[in-house]
C-alpha cells in the first residue's frame, strides 16, 4: 500500500515528465530553405523573404548571390539552409544565418556568407 508522502512523489514526478515533454513538443524547429548556387558564389549571400508568388522552399541564386523566397520565418524561428553546389549538399546550421527583421519582428531578408568555413 502507498504512503501518502510516496503518492506525493509520484505525483511530482508524473507532473514533471509532463512539463519536459510539452516542453520539448512546443520548441520550435528550423525552417528549412533549399538554395542552389550554380555560380558558385563567394560573399554575403541576400534572399529577399516574403515575396509573392516565390518559392517558399527553393531559392536559386544569381551571379550576384540574390534570390526570392515567399518564406516569411516568425520571429521566433530560424532558417537552416540546404546549399546545393553541383549536386553536393552542404548543410548551413540556423546559427550562421542571419534574418534581417524590422522592428516588429517580420523578417525582411536571409543572409550568410560563402563559403562557410
Amino acid at each position: 500500500m502507498a504512503t501518502r508522502s510516496s503518492l506525493v512523489y509520484l505525483s511530482s514526478a508524473v507532473l514533471a515528465v509532463a512539463f519536459l515533454m510539452l516542453s520539448c513538443a512546443w520548441s520550435s524547429h528550423p525552417d528549412e530553405l533549399t538554395v542552389r548556387d550554380p555560380a558558385h558564389f563567394e560573399g554575403t549571400v541576400h534572399v529577399d523573404t516574403c515575396v509573392s508568388g516565390a518559392s517558399a522552399q527553393d531559392v536559386t541564386l544569381d551571379a550576384k548571390g540574390m534570390g526570392k523566397t515567399s518564406l516569411c520565418p516568425a520571429a521566433d524561428h530560424t532558417v537552416e539552409i540546404d546549399l546545393v553546389e553541383d549536386g553536393r549538399h552542404y548543410k548551413i546550421a540556423a546559427n550562421q544565418v542571419h534574418i534581417q527583421r524590422t522592428g516588429d519582428g517580420m523578417a525582411t531578408s536571409i543572409e550568410v556568407k560563402l563559403p562557410v568555413s
